[in-house]
């Protein structure tokens, strides 16, 4: 087994332990942006289906009031309004531009609420659009990293993301100028698009999508890894740099400090150390070496911006997860009380058998009913005839308990009326407006400030990139 295959098995596994964190992920994307009876249930027959299925079947509309959007787009909001009154922390950041931080960051900060999770990639390269540094938002269903807990990242020994290219762009990327690497690649990726194949073990209908691309595309595994290794620390008191060579370029060292000595120059000044860093490896499904090389930053760091919150035993917990159970109990209370306005308004049709006209079905005359202004056929029998058996709705205490649930979501997101901007009035002075909205900024402040830590730590790797 080659160091690539088992490098490639490692990162699998951490793909894999993410798992659950990716499931969790997509179910608080479906909720924030509507899809909010997805969930499974077990009906009275013990069989799975999704609440909507349950609901339909129980006679009720399931509808939705989402909350949860107007909550993250509230947040979201309040940033973008924050950073336009500080333009110069874009400006510093990104001095041309056309990273575009603002609309990157307000994206990021979104996948941060529902999720829980930022991840910028850093590189320099050259793009259609610019040649420079490269701030990148990678999702995180196409991460994965070693389980951390360290809030600062010390203890991050692998990390890595799922990269699909088209196959020219492969070639550009990894040939390094040869036609016949680029044929081998053609072979490589030729082969690994077909059905069935087993990469690391794992075939391609259990591997969730690791080893995979959709088709047409073809995938890209890029490692990091954080490694020790030796290095010559050398001090060149002639060009005034300090740099750091391999330990195989001592000979040729030793070589250029005999010329100095015999043009009586200063010779360059060696130290022999062993240092850490971070080296990336980008495999191709099968564990082929695509390319190879150490972080480009100039600290030798992992060129990644990484946060997870709150981190707290390792664990990652959004925003939007801490308000989930309002948000379903608020759609319950609406399409109960739907439902229950709709049956006061056409109750129970009392419809006598002897009634029924032979040729229809019953499943006909309850299509008819439900139509308002309809006619019902019926053969008169003893001066018998169907009527319909209504009562007026009885206030069970919904709406107060609609109206209590509507106020917990606001109390357990901090996310209330003051920062949305709402229930504004002359009466109220601005001095205690402010202080009304950083009063209630208060339940969100250790979130925001999370996030303003991934941007600092963003920008830091932007400068040194």
């Amino acid at each position: 087994m080659t160091r690539e295959t088992t490098l490639l098995e490692a990162a699998h596994a951490a793909w894999e332990r993410m798992a659950p964190l990716r499931q969790r992920r997509d179910r608080f994307r479906r909720f924030t942006y509507g899809d909010q009876w997805g969930d499974l249930v077990r009906d009275r027959r013990g069989r799975m289906v999704t609440e909507k299925e349950a609901a339909t079947r129980a006679g009720r509309e399931p509808l939705t009031n989402n909350l949860i959007r107007r909550l993250v787009k509230a947040v979201i909001g309040r940033f973008r309004m924050e950073r336009a009154q500080n333009p110069d922390l874009l400006s510093e950041a990104d001095p041309e531009g056309f990273n575009r931080l603002d609309e990157l960051d307000a994206r990021t900060l979104e996948e941060f609420l529902i999720s829980g999770m930022a991840i910028h990639r850093i590189c320099r390269e050259k793009r259609m659009a610019h040649a420079g540094v490269w701030a990148d938002n990678i999702p995180p269903d196409r991460f994965f990293v070693n389980a951390f807990t360290d809030i600062r990242g010390c203890d991050l020994e692998m990390a890595g993301c799922l990269r699909d290219m088209s196959l020219p762009e492969v070639i550009m990327r990894f040939s390094g100028g040869s036609p016949e690497r680029a044929a081998q690649l053609r072979t490589l990726y030729a082969e690994s698009a077909r059905p069935g194949d087993v990469f690391g073990g794992v075939t391609q209908a259990t591997d969730g999508g690791f080893f995979h691309a959709p088709e047409g595309r073809c995938r890209v595994i890029e490692i990091w890894t954080l490694e020790s290794c030796e290095r010559l620390r050398c001090h060149d008191p002639l060009t005034a740099t300090l740099s750091h060579l391999p330990v195989s370029d001592a000979a040729r060292l030793r070589r250029l400090n005999a010329s100095r000595r015999r043009q009586k120059l200063p010779t360059v000044e060696s130290r022999w150390e062993v240092v850490t860093l971070w080296h990336c490896r980008c495999l191709a499904p099968d564990g082929t070496l695509l390319d190879s090389y150490d972080s480009p930053l100039a600290d030798g760091s992992l060129p990644f911006a990484i946060k997870m919150y709150p981190l707290v035993g390792g664990e990652v917990h959004s925003l939007v997860e801490d308000v989930i159970d309002q948000q379903k109990y608020v759609n319950r209370l609406i399409s109960l009380m739907d439902h229950i306005m709709g049956a006061s308004a056409k109750g129970a049709l009392l419809f006598p058998a002897q009634c029924r006209v032979d040729k229809f079905d019953w499943d006909v005359y309850a299509n008819i009913w439900a139509e308002p202004g309809a006619i019902i056929p019926y053969r008169a029998h003893d001066g018998v005839e169907p009527h319909q058996l209504s009562a007026p709705a009885t206030d069970i205490g919904a709406r107060d308990m609609l109206q209590t649930q509507i106020q917990l979501f606001e109390d357990i997101s901090g996310v209330n009326s003051a920062i949305m901007g709402k229930n504004l009035s002359g009466a109220v002075g601005a001095q205690r407006y402010e202080a009304e909205m950083r009063n209630s900024a208060v339940s969100i402040l250790d979130l925001m400030q999370t996030f303003t830590d991934f941007i600092t730590t963003r920008n830091r790797l932007l400068k040194i990139a």
